[in-house]
């Protein structure tokens, strides 16, 4: 085993075995008469995982960065505790001397949402995906008869996730076309412009929909929102024409005739000023980003809020 002088203290030597991604040290480890050589082996953090399994990497769910708590030499024995949000980085990793033992007391393993938040880093328009976050915050220490607030809460982040993803395609389409393209190319980039349009739209809608519900299904305090709420109405308008394109073909809403049903069919405005309109609804895409981001912010809160007020609450007999 090839190993580094990590830190001398006095006449102790602190040596490691080399990280996997680690170059051979340039220069030997020096020891002198007298000095005493303390091989350890450095931990970072601790895992959670949904099996026993060592090695079985489909089974994990988060790392937690761990600090020292001390060091039993009599004993034989490191605790150690997760490392709360905002503490300060250690400069180093929690050292376990060879034949020391790891040890966690009561209380020593606290997992924070946030914690989990931050296995996806954000992309340039600051979202990252929430479903798995959802996932994995609900099924650690899964409170009992907690299924259908997890099962609302995994439904609701995984529509915001689809209406992300939707909207980054659609930027991305808007961005790139060329309205001076060959006709048959020109066209088809405007149909698949306004299908994901379309899709984007369902799902953003479905997904503030279930989060202005939440309250209705655990007695949360987290406010939704102003910029969520206020972008409901137009959206709702837009969602419904879409998922009932088939009505607003033949110039009908709810099955009468109504002369702003085909309105839907017009899209110079969603290449003209970046908007899509219906009627007398009007959505700018430029207010997408931060729709998208608020209502993430806010699923995440109510999860970590809901979540307490579940384990809190003695179930029903």
């Amino acid at each position: 085993m090839r190993v580094k002088l990590e830190e001398r203290v006095g006449r102790l030597l602190w040596v490691r075995p080399l990280d996997s991604d680690e170059s051979e040290p340039s220069e030997p480890i020096n020891a002198r008469p007298g000095d005493i050589i303390v091989p350890f082996v450095p931990i970072h953090s601790t895992g959670i995982n949904t099996n026993a399994t060592v090695g079985d990497t489909t089974g994990f769910m988060l790392g937690i960065p761990v600090v020292e708590v001390r060091r039993d030499d009599a004993q034989r024995e490191v605790r150690i505790r997760t490392r709360r949000l905002g503490e300060p980085e250690p400069s180093a990793r929690v050292r376990v001397p060879w034949g020391y033992k790891v040890t966690f007391g009561p209380g020593d393993v606290v997992v924070e949402i946030e914690w989990i938040d931050q296995m996806f880093p954000a992309g340039d328009d600051g979202y990252s995906p929430l479903t798995n976050t959802i996932w994995t915050w609900m099924n650690i220490g899964p409170a009992p008869n907690s299924e259908t607030v997890t099962r609302y809460f995994l439904a609701a982040a995984r529509r915001l996730d689809t209406a992300h993803r939707w909207f980054q395609r659609v930027r991305q389409q808007l961005d790139d076309f060329d309205p001076a393209a060959p006709g048959p190319h020109a066209r088809q980039a405007v149909f698949e412009i306004v299908g994901d349009i379309e899709l984007t739209v369902v799902a953003l809608s479905r997904a503030i929909d279930m989060a202005i519900k939440l309250s209705e299904l655990a007695p949360i305090s987290t406010s939704v929102p102003t910029s969520v709420v206020s972008a409901v109405v137009t959206l709702t308008e837009l969602r419904n024409a879409y998922e009932h394109i088939e009505d607003r073909a033949q110039g009908r809403v709810r099955m009468q005739p109504d002369p702003q049903a085909l309105t839907i069919f017009d899209w110079s405005s969603l290449f003209q000023d970046d908007a899509i309109t219906y009627a007398g609804s009007r959505l700018e895409l430029k207010n997408v980003p931060s729709i998208l981001l608020d209502t993430r912010t806010f699923l995440k809160e109510a999860a970590a809020e809901a979540k307490a007020i579940v384990q809190a609450t003695p179930p029903t007999i």
